[in-house]
């Protein structure tokens, strides 16, 4: 009897090798602090899954609805990938739980304010959010599952103390929990990526970060580090260059083919890019220096200077790049989970900086005023349509003592000084372990 419950907590501690991490699981004292924080996570998760979301979640599945119910592939072009995952996902869950065949209509309804309404009274809508959003739940997972390998080998501490900043990470539990966006699918595909280039798996980490460029096109940010980072001899940077935008050429390829017109070109089209190069300054006529461009130019150049390229550095300049994005040009409240696991790597030695996300986030719910009604009082439509349709805007209510516009913009500004104050810190953490990695080879 003694043997077999011996075998048997062989075999559950095999287990908790592959899905967590031998550091952890070789600890008592981390083992029962890893379940402690991953039921604290999984509860606050569990609280928001049903009741919150916004209304491109439902636009998402409508889309994916429109290839799985009529067939068009094409509903969304720009996100073909995104939409790809999104169909297969619907199928599989309007084939498990027949009820969801009688939203078909609701999908189907191309008026968006109809089939929100329509939606949010829904009988089923807590049980449909539920589904909807479990597939960003199973993504969320695999982020954990990819960080605890991707940081800190051999120290348990650290991996901890990831784990507890994504599992009570407000930006993570807000963009996939309440806003309800699927940057989480892009994001994994990005880890993994990252995840290969630790290994040195050069060609196939490219390949799949192409992968998730195709998927998200923030992942190409940080595409020229990781071609630097994975580059050891000037010959390498043609293949690795290709292969790294194989995603795009390929998607460009697809589109043409297919529907007849070019994605990239859309991309670039769209307000979106817009985005990138809205921070600018003004010099005469036409000209014009975009801010974001000019500070990405000096960031890839200052890796480039580097005289070791370490993985440490990879994830840290990843980490400015993600932040200074947000910090200085117009941005959507999703984009910013792009930046949280580069930060919480740093975060695991300087806590300062988790902390400083918690900040970020604060500003942030100011900041989704900018938006109005569709991203405040509408997120808790589900729980009470009535009450949030009728009930007074954040926007009106500040305009009886002050200019919204303004008040946001204030906060906005704010949240942009305490992101570049991020950046410096990164930058000073830069030159610990530039100077710590010095000295070691001294010794």
């Amino acid at each position: 009897m003694a043997n077999k419950v011996s075998n048997v907590k062989k075999f559950f501690k095999k287990i908790g090798c592959i899905f967590l991490s031998p550091e952890i699981v070789n600890d008592k004292h981390s083992t029962k602090l890893f379940y402690k924080y991953f039921l604290g996570g999984a509860f606050i998760r569990l609280v928001f899954l049903p009741f919150f979301f916004q209304r491109d979640l439902l636009s998402t599945f409508q889309r994916a609805a429109d290839t799985v119910y009529n067939g068009n592939i094409g509903s969304d072009f720009q996100q073909l990938i995104t939409n790809i995952i999104h169909s297969v996902y619907f199928f599989i869950i309007k084939t498990i739980f027949p009820f969801v065949d009688s939203y078909k209509q609701t999908l189907l309804n191309t008026d968006t304010w109809v089939s929100w309404v329509e939606f949010v009274k829904s009988d089923n809508v807590f049980l449909m959010l539920t589904l909807f959003k479990f597939l960003y739940v199973l993504f969320d997972f695999a982020c954990i599952f990819v960080l605890l390998r991707l940081f800190y080998d051999k120290d348990s501490e650290k991996k901890l103390k990831i784990f507890k900043y994504w599992m009570f990470n407000p930006i993570v539990i807000f963009v996939i929990y309440i806003f309800a966006r699927h940057d989480v699918i892009g994001l994994f595909v990005t880890l993994v990526a990252l995840l290969l280039a630790k290994k040195k798996r050069k060609y196939w980490a490219l390949v799949v970060l192409a992968l998730g460029i195709a998927i998200r096109f923030f992942p190409i940010m940080i595409l020229p580090l990781l071609i630097i980072f994975l580059a050891e001899k000037k010959k390498d940077y043609i293949p690795l260059i290709v292969i790294g935008c194989s995603g795009l050429i390929g998607i460009e390829a697809f589109s043409h083919i297919y529907f007849g017109k070019s994605v990239i070109f859309s991309l670039l089209h769209a307000e979106h890019f817009n985005y990138i190069i809205s921070a600018k300054l003004d010099l005469i006529v036409h000209d014009k220096i975009f801010i974001f461009v000019v500070l990405y130019t000096i960031i890839i150049l200052s890796f480039i200077k580097q005289k070791e390229k370490t993985f440490d550095l990879l994830m840290t300049y990843s980490a400015i790049i993600y932040l200074s994005y947000v910090a200085i040009s117009y941005f959507h409240p999703q984009y910013l989970i792009w930046s949280v696991p580069f930060v919480l790597y740093v975060a695991a030695k300087e806590k300062n900086l988790y902390y400083f996300q918690w900040v970020q986030f604060a500003f942030l719910l100011i900041i989704c005023i900018y938006w109005g009604d569709l991203v405040t009082k509408y997120l808790f439509a589900a729980i009470d349509h009535r009450f949030f349709i009728y009930i007074p805007g954040p926007i009106p209510l500040i305009n009886r003592v002050y200019d919204p516009a303004k008040f946001v913009n204030i906060f906005r500004s704010i949240f942009s000084g305490v992101t570049l104050w991020m950046i410096y810190l990164i930058c000073l953490f830069n030159k610990k372990i530039s100077k710590d990695g010095l000295l070691l080879k001294q010794d």
